[in-house]
């Protein structure tokens, strides 16, 4: 699925030292971790991630790290509210804006707790005919209302794309 290794994904997406960070959908923890190592001690990261499993496992995986750094989230993309308006400097979506129920919802969230130049970065598979599921390039544009800047990255097999608010 991917060809490069989770720290050099998230510094691609844009984390850095610092930042409070978001991770929505975040799975197995597969970007949560490394984006938490990025940040450091003196950034924090959100672990958005709805199916309860999933939240448990990242939770135990942080646990295991010893992070202190990290906030796992059992919700959806929908449902930030335990994130503070105006308090994140990236969020991030690694293969899983397909799978949000509301993109509106979650795109009104994103935008609430995004700093004034924060960044929403998307980062999706493109359905095709072997994997049905992903985000088609048209639909993100559609998603661009109330981000100050909207830039799409690329379409090789996947979207890639980054709203700033």
């Amino acid at each position: 699925m991917l060809r490069q290794e989770p720290i050099a994904s998230v510094r691609m997406m844009g984390v850095s030292e610092g930042q409070k960070v978001v991770d929505i959908g975040a799975g197995s923890g597969y970007f949560t971790i490394p984006a938490a190592l990025v940040v450091g001690t003196r950034g924090i990261v959100y672990s958005v991630e709805p199916d309860s499993t999933r939240s448990d496992r990242i939770a135990k995986r942080v646990a295991g790290e010893g992070l202190q750094n990290v906030r796992v989230l059992a919700t959806g993309a929908e449902e930030l509210q335990a994130i503070s308006s105006d308090s994140i400097d990236l969020a991030f979506s690694a293969f899983s804006i397909h799978h949000f129920s509301d993109r509106q919802v979650a795109l009104s969230e994103i935008r609430r707790i995004l700093r004034k130049g924060g960044t929403f970065y998307v980062w999706d598979r493109m359905p095709g005919r072997i994997v049905k599921h992903g985000t088609k390039v048209e639909e993100l544009s559609k998603f661009s209302d109330g981000f100050e800047k909207f830039e799409l990255l690329g379409t090789k097999g996947a979207v890639r794309a980054r709203f700033t608010k």
